[in-house]
């Protein structure tokens, strides 16, 4: 009777946001249960045809001519810059347009001062996500630094205490996470940035798998650089990653990747560098992406203010519920209320396998990632073979998660 009222209860709260109607998948496939929200997040129709709107009537490239087109595409870029500066509560002039997570990360490692700094080392968490992972693995063979390895704890949060014994006056740059790929956890970014910090490091946080999802502005957590998805918790449109950096450092930093409207001026050997942010956007800007981003904004922002974070708690205690239920199911982590991103196996894996459930969940019309989800020191050290991802977002309904677990508990009981 108990577990009947709370299902109940559970149903009505969640239920008031029903959004699905806002994004065109589920005009082509009602019934689907999406939950792979963490490695592609659906995008809402308005900001695909924002995005199809740009292509049509503008394609013009920011910064790159004075003709009518070109200037629109400029003002839709600053536009869309000073509306999320709002949004993150930031200065406009601390956020950069980006191509991708790893050209990002490896830009401000090569072009950080290393030799001025008299720094020869960098620190990475266990649980980085290959972006991270590996762009500063490949950086550091470039530039002859040492890496040290921060270990994880049991739940796969950075181990406090091993970081602080890692951190020394040689290091340069440290990589924590924030919500980590694959099973959710989160980090304590500032206790994280008081341990690197004291020693004048440098902070770099991923927050891919929490900007938007969670209450507070991940420019209050204590990193120095902060770098994300735009499509992830912010259900922008894919292919465009967004930086962050703090004012004290980006007035003297020069990225180590340079090009196109980054610099201001370039004569025989010599260039100058442009102010920021332009200096951090070198190349062809997405500039269709952006504009659907801007729009993207106008939409979370909406649904938040509509309780969306409170709405994506229910979802995450039914969630956690529910998987607990189901007989032969490990679930890793320590899932709380704001927990978007569940990993587990059923069974034995070395008998069924994680992508054997994920095939069987997909004839069910239910999208899971299986695997090891692009972060593979991380999951490696929880699963060998990878493990099932399920992650929600605000388009999710108990109806969803009901379908999961039923599913779940079919194979469980037929298959195990």
């Amino acid at each position: 009777m108990v577990l009947k009222q709370f299902t109940q209860q559970s149903f009505i709260m969640v239920n008031t946001m029903d959004i699905k109607s806002d994004f065109g998948i589920y005009d082509e496939n009602p019934t689907l249960a999406y939950f792979d929200s963490a490695s592609t997040t659906l995008v809402p129709k308005s900001s695909v045809n924002t995005t199809s709107n740009f292509l049509n009537s503008v394609v013009a490239s920011a910064r790159r001519g004075a003709y009518k087109l070109a200037v629109r595409g400029s003002d839709i870029v600053e536009t869309a810059r000073r509306s999320f500066s709002k949004f993150l509560e930031t200065e406009h002039a601390s956020i950069s347009f980006q191509k991708s997570i790893p050209s990002t990360v490896a830009s401000f490692v090569y072009g950080w001062d290393w030799k001025h700094n008299k720094r020869n080392k960098i620190i990475i968490s266990q649980s980085e996500e290959n972006s991270v992972f590996v762009s500063i693995l490949r950086a550091a063979e470039i530039l002859h630094l040492d890496v040290e390895i921060a270990p994880i704890e049991n739940d796969g949060s950075v181990s406090l205490s091993l970081l602080d014994s890692l951190v020394d006056d040689r290091t340069g740059i440290v990589a924590v996470g924030h919500v980590l790929p694959g099973i959710g956890t989160k980090n304590s970014i500032p206790e994280v940035a008081e341990i690197v910090h004291s020693h004048d490091a440098i902070l770099l946080t991923d927050t891919t798998r929490s900007i938007g999802l969670l209450e507070d502005s991940p420019v209050h957590l204590g990193s120095d650089i902060i770098i994300f998805s735009a499509n992830i918790g912010l259900m922008g449109p894919p292919g465009l990653a967004i930086q962050w950096i703090n004012p004290y450092i980006e007035r003297n930093h020069i990225p180590g990747i340079l090009g196109g409207s980054s610099v201001s001026n370039v004569q025989g050997k010599k260039y100058e560098i442009a102010f920021q942010p332009d200096k951090f956007e070198s190349g062809y800007l997405n500039v269709p992406a952006i504009a659907g981003f801007e729009t993207s904004i106008k939409y979370l922002t909406n649904l938040r203010s509509k309780g969306m974070i409170k709405h994506l708690a229910h979802l995450s205690n039914y969630m956690k519920k529910r998987l607990n239920e189901i007989d032969g199911l490990t679930l890793y982590g320590t899932p709380s209320d704001e927990t978007t991103i569940f990993g587990f196996n059923l069974g034995n894996p070395s008998e069924v396998g994680c992508h054997d459930i994920a095939l069987f969940l997909d004839e069910s019309n239910i999208a899971a990632r299986s695997g090891l989800v692009c972060a593979h020191s991380l999951i490696q050290s929880i699963a060998n073979d990878g493990l099932i991802q399920v992650s929600i977002h605000a388009y999710n309904s108990i109806t969803d998660i009901d379908h999961l677990a039923n599913i779940l508990t079919t194979i469980s009981e037929q298959l195990l």
